[in-house]
């Protein structure tokens, strides 16, 4: 089975926290699977990501200015509800890739 990836950041594109939206079309991603993620922080945190179903992802992130990629399994991480970022620094990015 082929699936479309797709990707998303955080509103407004800025960094930070809140919740995401697709690059192309600016919807707000919502009832979907996580296939993917990178992140790049100025500070020291724990990048957390959820949706109505709780935290699906958490990214302690224990040294400034870092950056990294991280792949989920086959099947990705299902999230329900309108996915969002906390934790990130004002400067952190965080995309995550979709579908």
């Amino acid at each position: 089975m082929s699936t479309t990836t797709r990707i998303a950041h955080v509103i407004g594109g800025a960094g930070g926290n809140g919740f995401l939206c697709d690059v192309q079309t600016s919807v707000t991603l919502s009832d979907t699977r996580i296939r993917m993620y990178t992140y790049a922080v100025t500070v020291a945190s724990e990048i957390i990501i959820g949706a109505s179903n709780g935290p699906v992802i958490k990214q302690p992130v224990l040294a400034a200015n870092t950056g990294d990629s991280i792949y989920m399994q086959d099947s990705g991480v299902r999230c329900l509800g309108n996915v969002s970022v906390a934790g990130a620094s004002n400067a952190g990015k965080i995309y995550v890739y979709y579908g």
